[in-house]
C-alpha cells in the first residue's frame, strides 16, 4: 500500500488534542519516575507497578542515535538493523560483505567489536530543580544560558565515575531539571543482522507506510573486560504474538518532541529551519545515490549514510506538511492562547511571566538574520565528515581543556572528554572519495549561503573552489587514529605545529565558528531558555506533573494497545501483516528483493506468522530498536517506526491514527530458527 505525504496532512484538520489540558487516551511519552499509573488504570482497566518499571528500566539501554534492551543474562542486546547499519557497514570489506550478505556470529569468537559504540543503561535519576534555579537565579539574563551550562557541568564531573556517564536533562522547557546516571558499556561487538534488503525491505517506497515486511532488528553484546558481560537484569521475549487490543507499552529514548514549544519557534522552523534542510537533505540524496552507483563497494559504503538522508528527509517533509496544515496550526495557536488566558487571570503568574512570549519572538526574528551563518560555519558546519569533526575536536579540544571546567564549551567538559578520546582512538574506516562528496557538497552550499560575506568566505576557502578545497582535505591524515590520539594527547602545542590539511584548515577559521556561536548562544539561545523556564512555571501552576514533558533522548515509557486505525477515507487498515505478505510484495527487484536464504525458506515456513505490529504506542525518532512490551514485561516485539499520520507527532498526538510499526518476537524467532540456522543464539533467548 502506498499513500503519498498529503494523506497525512489531510488528517490533521481532525485533531483534538492539542488543547493545553493534560493528555488523555495514549498519548505521552512518560518519565520513568512520573509513570501515570492511575489515569493508566482507569483508561485500560491495568497498569504496571513500581517493580514491573524499575525492571523495564534497568534492562533497557540507549545507543547512538537509538534504543536497545538486555535480553540474555550474558549482555545481549535487541536493536533495529537500522540503527546497527553504521557498525555493519564499518565491519564491511570487499571480500565480506556485511550489508549485502547479512552477518551472523554463531560463536562468541566471532562477534566484531563496533567501532566507537557505546550503550548506556539507565541507574538512577535525581531531581537537581532547586540547584540549578540556585545557580541560574543572580545573573541578567543574557548568562542564563552559561550560568545554567556551568552548573550542568559541575554536577555531571561530580556524579561521573569509572565506567558511569552522568548527564543533565531538561524537562518540562525548563520547568525541571534532573541528573540521570548511567552505566557506560564501551566494548559492543556484533551478534547478528540480517541482509540489508530484508531488514530495509520496501526501501524509500514503503518508509513510514503500513502495512509493512521489514526485518528490522540485529543483536549485538557488552563486553567487559574482553568477555561478555554479566547482565542479570534482562528481559526475555515471547514468540507468540499479542492479539489485537492487548495493552503493549514501548521503554526507549525518544529524540525530540516540541509539544511544548512556543507558537513563535514552530512558525521559525517551518519557515526558516525545515526548507532549509529539506532542501539540504534533497541535495545530499542526490549525490550518496550518485556515489552509490558508481560500483558495489561505494554502494556498501554509502549505504548507511543513504539510509538515514532518505528517512530524514521524509520524516522531516511530513514535519513541515503537519506545520502548514491552517487547520492542524490553528489548534497549536489556541493551546498556547489558552496557557495565556490562565496566565493573565492570575496577577501572581502574569508579574512572574512578564514578556516571555515576546521574548521568544524576537528571539526568532533575530535568529533570522543570522541562521545561514550559524547553521553553515557551526551547527551543520563539515556534517556527515568525519575528518572534519575529528579536525574540530582536536582544534578545539586542545583549547577548551586549558579553560576551567566550568567556561568550557559544553561538548568539552570533563565528564564528556572520554568519548571524545575514545572517538580518537577508534578504528573507524574513512574513505576519502566519500569524505569528498560529503565536504564538497557543504563547501559549496556554504559558498552559495554566505555569497555577501566575502571576507568570510576568502577566510574559508582562500582563494580555493570548493571542488579543489574538498578534494585536498579529503586527504587529511586523520583518517589514521594513531594520528588523532598523538594529536589529542600532544594538546595545544601538537595541534598548532600540526600540517595537516584539515587541521590547519579549521584553525584558519574557527574563531568565525566561535564568534557566531556565541552569538547564537547570547542572543537566542539564552533568552529563550529564560522565557521557557517561565512559560514551563505557568503550566506547571495549570497542570503539575499530569502532563508529560517533551521528549528529550532520555528514558520515557508509553502505553497503548495493539490496534490499526481508519484512513480518512474509510480504509480500514489491520494492526498486523503476516510472512505471506511478504513474499507477495516481493518482485525480486530492488527495494522489494529477498536475499536467496529467504527464498530457499519459503516452502518451510507458516505463512501466517506475525511479521509486523502497529500499536497506538505514542513514540518518536530516537525510540527506534525499543522492546514493544506485553503486561508480564515480555518483549512481543522491537519498534522500528511509525505510520504516515504520525510524522506530525512531534508536535501533536491523534490517537486515532498516530501508530507506532514493530517486528514482531514471532518474525525473529522463524529469522533465527528457520531461515538461519542461529540455534545457539535462539537457546540463549530461550533460557
Amino acid at each position: 500500500m502506498r499513500r503519498m505525504l498529503h494523506a497525512a496532512v489531510a488528517a490533521l484538520p481532525l485533531l483534538s488534542l492539542v488543547t493545553a489540558s493534560p493528555a488523555r487516551a495514549d498519548e505521552g511519552m512518560w518519565t520513568f519516575d512520573n509513570f501515570p499509573r492511575e489515569r493508566m488504570q482507569e483508561d485500560h482497566g491495568w497498569a504496571p507497578d513500581q517493580a514491573w518499571l524499575d525492571r523495564v528500566m534497568a534492562a533497557t539501554a540507549r545507543m547512538p542515535g537509538c534504543s536497545t534492551s538486555n535480553v540474555s543474562g550474558d549482555g545481549l542486546m535487541l536493536t533495529n538493523h537500522h540503527c546497527v547499519i553504521a557498525c555493519v557497514t564499518a565491519l564491511s570489506t570487499t571480500e565480506a560483505n556485511f550489508i549485502q550478505d547479512g552477518f551472523q556470529a554463531r560463536i562468541h569468537e566471532e562477534e566484531l567489536r563496533c567501532p566507537n559504540m557505546n550503550i548506556d543503561v539507565l541507574t538512577g535519576v535525581v531531581d537537581i530543580t532547586d540547584e540549578i534555579n540556585r545557580a541560574t537565579a543572580d545573573g541578567p539574563p543574557e548568562t542564563f544560558a552559561a550560568l545554567r551550562d556551568a552548573e550542568f557541568a559541575r554536577q555531571e564531573r561530580e556524579c561521573q565515575q569509572a565506567g558511569q556517564r552522568c548527564e543533565i536533562v531538561t524537562l518540562y522547557q525548563g520547568g525541571r531539571y534532573a541528573r540521570y546516571t548511567y552505566r557506560r558499556y564501551t566494548d559492543v561487538r556484533l551478534v547478528f543482522a540480517p541482509e540489508h534488503r530484508v531488514a530495509a525491505f520496501g526501501g524509500d517506497a514503503d518508509n513510514f507506510e503500513f502495512p509493512r515486511y521489514c526485518l528490522d532488528f540485529a543483536f549485538l553484546r557488552l563486553y567487559e573486560n574482553g568477555a561478555p558481560a554479566s547482565t542479570p537484569n534482562h528481559l526475555t521475549l515471547d514468540f507468540d504474538p499479542p492479539e489485537e487490543g492487548d495493552i503493549v507499552l514501548v521503554a526507549g529514548n525518544p529524540g525530540r518532541t516540541s509539544r511544548l514549544r512556543s507558537v513563535a519557534e514552530l512558525e521559525f522552523e517551518r519557515d526558516v529551519n525545515m526548507p532549509w534542510q529539506i532542501e539540504g537533505l534533497t541535495e545530499q540524496r542526490a549525490r550518496i545515490s550518485a556515489f552509490a552507483a558508481l560500483g558495489p563497494d561505494q554502494a556498501r559504503i554509502a549505504s548507511s549514510a543513504l539510509q538515514s538522508v532518505e528517512n530524514s528527509l521524509k520524516g522531516l517533509t511530513g514535519r513541515r506538511n503537519a506545520l502548514l496544515d491552517a487547520t492542524g496550526f490553528a489548534q497549536v495557536i489556541a493551546r498556547e492562547a489558552d496557557l495565556q488566558a490562565r496566565v493573565a487571570r492570575n496577577r501572581a503568574a502574569a508579574r512572574d511571566m512578564g514578556d516571555a512570549w515576546g521574548e521568544v519572538a524576537r528571539a526568532q526574528r533575530t535568529y533570522r538574520a543570522m541562521f545561514h551563518r550559524y547553521q553553515n560555519l557551526e551547527m551543520r558546519a563539515g556534517e556527515r565528515s568525519a575528518l572534519f569533526t575529528w579536525a574540530r575536536d582536536l582544534v578545539r579540544g586542545a583549547a577548551e581543556r586549558a579553560l576551567p571546567n566550568g567556561e568550557r564549551l559544553p561538548r568539552y567538559a570533563d565528564a564528556r572528554l572520554p568519548a571524545l578520546a575514545g572517538s580518537m582512538r577508534a578504528q573507524t574506516p574513512v574513505t576519502a572519495a566519500f569524505e569528498e562528496v560529503h565536504l564538497r557538497f557543504w563547501l559549496e552550499r556554504l559558498q552559495r549561503d554566505l555569497a555577501s560575506d566575502p571576507a568570510q568566505l576568502q577566510r574559508v576557502f582562500n582563494g580555493e573552489t570548493p571542488q579543489t578545497l574538498a578534494a585536498r582535505l579529503a586527504q587529511s591524515r586523520l583518517a589514521d587514529p594513531a594520528v588523532r590520539q598523538a594529536l589529542w594527547e600532544g594538546g595545544a602545542d601538537a595541534v598548532a605545529a600540526s600540517d595537516d590539511p584539515m587541521i590547519v584548515f579549521v584553525r584558519a577559521w574557527d574563531a568565525d565558528a566561535r564568534a557566531v556561536r556565541a552569538q547564537f548562544v547570547s542572543e537566542i539561545e539564552a533568552p529563550v531558555a529564560r522565557a521557557q523556564e517561565r512559560i514551563a512555571r505557568a503550566r506547571f501552576r495549570s497542570f503539575g506533573t499530569e502532563t508529560y514533558p517533551d521528549a528529550t533522548f532520555s528514558p520515557r515509557v508509553s502505553y497503548g494497545t495493539v490496534q490499526g486505525w481508519t484512513e480518512p477515507s474509510g480504509e480500514e487498515i489491520g494492526p498486523f501483516t503476516q510472512l505471506s505478505g511478504l513474499y507477495e510484495r516481493a518482485t525480486g527487484a530492488p527495494p522489494f528483493q529477498l536475499p536467496q536464504a529467504w527464498l530457499d525458506a519459503r516452502p518451510r515456513l507458516d505463512p501466517n506468522v506475525v511479521f509486523n505490529i502497529a500499536s497506538s504506542n505514542d513514540v518518536i525518532g530516537g525510540a527506534s530498536g525499543s522492546p514493544l512490551l506485553n503486561r508480564d514485561a515480555r518483549v512481543v516485539g522491537i519498534i522500528f517506526d511509525n505510520n504516515m499520520h504520525a510524522l506530525g507527532g512531534e508536535y501533536f498526538y491523534d490517537a486515532r491514527l498516530n501508530r507506532s510499526v514493530s517486528v514482531s518476537a514471532s518474525a525473529i524467532r522463524v529469522a533465527l530458527s528457520d531461515v538461519y540456522g542461529m540455534q545457539a543464539l535462539m537457546a540463549e533467548l530461550e533460557r
